[in-house]
C-alpha cells in the first residue's frame, strides 16, 4: 500500500515546475529508497548529478561515505529509508555543477516531503546537513551547533548530523561524523527497543 502511494507521489513530483529562480534539473527522477517499514528516515539535501543519472539517492562519493557511516551505527540501507528535502537537482554553470538549494526551493518542496513523511510514518528523522535541518525546524538551524543531539519535533525525533559529503571537503570532520554515527547506533538501541 505504501509503495503504491509513494509511486503516485513520485509521479506527481516528476511534473513539478518550481517557480523559484535558478537552474534545476531532474525533478522527481530520483526515487527515494529504502525499507518502507523503517522507523528511521535519513533526510539529505538534494540529488546530485550521479543521483539523477542512477535514479537513486546517495550513490556518489557521499553515498559511499553514508554506507560506511551507517555501518558504524549498526545499520545498512535495508534498515532505513533515504530521501531528500529537495526533489530536483539545484545546478549552476549550465547544469555542470551542483549548488546549495535556496530558501525558496526548500519552501516550495516542503509539501512533497510532508506527504512523503506522512506516508512513511517514521519515528526518527536523521537530518543530514544544514539544508535538511532547516527544512525541519526553519531557517535558524545549524548542524555545527546541534549535531549528535536528538530533539523532539512534533511527532518525530530529529537526530541532526553532518552531511556525509562534509567529510570530503573538510577532512577534520571525519572523526566527528564517525563519533556521531556511533552515538546514533547506541541511541537507536535505547529508543527503538
Amino acid at each position: 500500500m505504501k509503495d503504491k502511494a509513494l509511486l503516485e507521489l513520485y509521479n506527481r513530483i516528476v511534473n513539478c515546475r518550481c517557480p523559484c529562480p535558478g537552474e534545476r534539473t531532474g525533478a522527481g527522477l530520483v526515487r527515494d529508497r529504502g525499507n518502507l517499514g523503517a522507523r528511521i528516515v535519513f533526510l539529505g539535501e538534494a540529488p546530485g548529478g550521479e543521483e539523477i543519472k542512477q535514479g537513486m539517492p546517495f550513490v556518489g562519493q557521499a553515498g559511499r561515505n553514508l554506507d560506511e557511516y551507517l555501518s558504524l551505527a549498526g545499520l545498512g540501507r535495508s534498515d532505513v529509508f533515504i530521501t531528500n528535502a529537495i526533489k530536483c537537482r539545484p545546478t549552476q554553470n549550465d547544469g555542470r555543477s551542483n549548488r546549495k538549494p535556496r530558501a525558496c526551493e526548500i519552501k516550495h518542496c516542503a509539501h512533497w516531503l510532508d506527504e512523503e513523511l506522512a506516508l512513511l510514518s517514521p519515528r526518527v528523522i536523521v537530518a543530514l546537513g544544514d539544508v535538511a535541518l532547516k527544512r525541519l525546524i526553519g531557517g535558524s538551524g545549524r548542524i555545527g551547533n546541534c549535531h549528535g543531539q536528538p530533539f523532539e519535533l512534533e511527532k518525530y525525533i530529529v537526530f541532526p548530523m553532518y552531511h556525509p559529503a562534509a567529510s570530503i571537503y573538510r577532512r577534520a570532520l571525519v572523526e566527528v561524523i564517525q563519533a556521531d554515527f556511533k552515538r546514533l547506533g547506541v541511541w537507536l538501541q535505547e529508543i527503538l527497543n
